[in-house]
């Protein structure tokens, strides 16, 4: 069965050269803030929010959308598809979503991302070191996961013995997600038993994807059944068929 989500793309008012009054900013906010309440009565099982910076999108940090829907919300899984780890220190990472997890009473979904190259070149981090820190990161959110105490040494951070709190409602930890776009990257997330989304591509291509995944998770020994897959699509709604 589908179960429908909302994968949500906040956009921005605007453009470079034109600065919108702050009081419509507002508005925006909270005009999305209404319908995201209303997809809960519409029947959707949930929300995935997109993280994104410098334009086109007010979404610099998409967990203070789920902390402030959270409390206006029941039923809705709560989540980011996904926090683009290499712009974060690890620790603080853990530590929200063990907030956040309490905060949304364990409607908490925890999606990663390597991130998008236009936007890590603003931060002047390439491709390739991005996806080091991605890989450093995620061996250690797994680690901290799983570990009341955690130490790590690697290219990038290193720290001995953290204890990091809240540990998530949600044990022993919520659903884990992350991006992907090609086989490989889906075997990696199959290794480490997390969910897959992807999306955009022809269906050929998404179906190499998951055939893929499907092949990794059977020599790790899970099943991994339509749970495990997110396919983001677009999908345009009118009141008549004609518009």
């Amino acid at each position: 069965m589908i179960k429908p989500w909302l994968f949500e793309f906040l956009p921005e008012l605007g453009s470079p050269s034109t600065e919108p009054n702050p009081q419509d900013v507002a508005r925006l906010f909270a005009r999305y803030l209404d319908l995201w309440v209303r997809d809960e009565a519409l029947g959707f099982e949930g929300i995935f929010f997109s993280e994104h910076h410098f334009g086109r999108s007010y979404s610099p940090s998409p967990n203070l959308l789920i902390a402030a829907l959270s409390p206006r919300t029941k039923r809705l899984r709560l989540g980011v598809m996904g926090v683009v780890l290499p712009y974060y220190h690890p620790a603080r990472v853990v530590e929200e979503i063990g907030m956040l997890d309490h905060l949304t009473g364990g409607r908490l979904e925890i999606g990663t991302a390597i991130g998008v190259p236009q936007e890590l070149a603003r931060f002047d981090m390439t491709m390739a070191e991005a996806r080091e820190r991605n890989d450093e990161i995620v061996t250690f959110l797994d680690a901290a996961l799983t570990d009341r105490i955690v130490s790590h040494r690697g290219k990038y951070f290193s720290f001995s013995n953290l204890r990091l709190l809240p540990r998530p409602l949600q044990q022993p930890f919520p659903p884990r997600w992350t991006t992907v776009i090609s086989s490989e990257s889906a075997r990696r997330a199959a290794r480490r038993r997390v969910k897959i989304s992807t999306g955009f591509n022809a269906t050929p291509l998404i179906k190499k994807i998951f055939d893929a995944y499907r092949e990794e998770a059977d020599k790790a020994g899970f099943t991994a059944g339509p749970e495990y897959f997110a396919l983001r699509r677009r999908v345009t709604l009118a009141p008549t068929t004609d518009q």
